[in-house]
């Protein structure tokens, strides 16, 4: 459990899902947890199942566990918690969730879209009394944990709103990932630069909980599979701007790296050298080429050297630039791999003194 930095944020290597860890020291003297999604529902005795009852074996709790939204990617191991047997009173062990959820009861579908384990964590959360902050979108406070402030930047209010009507009505009949022959892993930089824009217009995407995480002078922007055109009418909203940007010590590429879900702006608003990348390069082909293609190549780069930081360590992801002579030096940016469970990639801020 690290204790040597005064906050930090780990990301597990959960095959291509989300499941985020940050911990921090808060303004009370003690250690604090806040937990993000969790990944695929078989991944949860690789990730947060062993990560959960570490935290419990410190005396520690989960102060927030936020559930972003309902796709399997995300929300499959949440279940995992309830259905594990080693922890017991779990109602002391995470105080609140933060997760948007239909009210109503309907019909149990399949699919990708986990409606099914969005009911059944929504029904877990009730049965046993567990406080949940829901709806969560943009009106939404900030909120202060114990020195952490969280700023939700989406979903806007309609976009919460045809989430939740789309999970009280539809009964989702799933999605195909894409094939590797739809991948665009073997184009060459130069092929990929300058591709117009078309964003993700998936409305369960868009539902997303997005949060800007703020501890002392550390700012994290952590988007799941959010529409980046919202993050830019929230930062927007928070006054940020291309001549103003919103400087950050890591931002979270959304949807695992999707060329959708970053946009050329969105890259002018929010000023880093370090970005976050949770795709494998295998569920759904993400990251997509053309996404990092953008960071790379983007206009106010300026000559600092980017560092891209894999989740997940895979072949594919080893081989995106495999068709490129010299990309590195060319385009000044660096990748780092993770190492798979437990002990993958971690950020860490503000080292504590001896």
């Amino acid at each position: 459990m690290q204790k040597t930095h005064q906050v930090s944020f780990h990301f597990l290597d959960v095959n291509g899902g989300d499941a985020i860890h940050i911990r921090f020291l808060g303004t009370d003297g003690k250690w604090h947890n806040i937990l993000i999604d969790g990944g695929y529902a078989k991944e949860y005795k690789n990730a947060f199942g062993p990560l959960i009852r570490e935290i419990v074996e410190v005396g520690e709790i989960i102060d927030y566990w936020i559930v972003s939204h309902i796709d399997q990617d995300h929300i499959g191991a949440v279940l995992g918690f309830f259905k594990d047997k080693k922890i017991e009173n779990k109602k002391e062990i995470v105080q609140n969730f933060i997760f948007n959820y239909s009210p109503e009861k309907i019909n149990i579908p399949n699919g990708k879209i986990s409606v099914k384990e969005g009911i059944d964590l929504r029904n877990f959360l009730k049965i046993n009394d567990i406080p949940a902050i829901s709806p969560i979108n943009t009106s939404t406070e900030s909120l202060d944990v114990f020195g952490l402030k969280i700023t939700i930047l989406s979903p806007n209010p309609e976009k919460e709103a045809i989430a939740t009507e789309l999970w009280r009505k539809k009964e989702f009949s799933g999605r195909i990932g894409r094939k590797a022959s739809e991948s665009d892993h073997k184009k060459n930089i130069k092929d990929l630069e300058g591709i117009k824009f078309n964003e993700d217009d998936d409305p369960i995407n868009g539902s997303s909980i997005a949060i800007l995480a703020e501890f002392q002078s550390i700012k994290a922007l952590l988007l799941a599979d959010s529409h980046p055109s919202d993050i830019i009418d929230s930062l927007d909203h928070l006054t940020y701007s291309k001549d103003a940007p919103l400087a950050v010590n890591f931002m979270q590429l959304a949807h695992h790296g999707s060329k959708g879900n970053t946009n050329p702006k969105i890259l002018e608003i929010v000023k880093t050298k370090n970005y976050v990348v949770t795709g494998n390069g295998i569920h759904n082909r993400h990251p997509d080429k053309e996404t990092l293609v953008r960071l790379i190549t983007r206009e106010n780069k300026g000559s600092e050297i980017l560092n891209i930081y894999f989740v997940c360590d895979t072949p594919e992801l080893r081989d995106i630039f495999g068709v490129d002579q010299n990309p590195f030096n060319n385009h000044k940016f660096n990748c780092e791999y993770s190492k798979l469970g437990v002990e993958s990639y971690t950020l860490a801020y503000l080292p504590l003194k001896d």
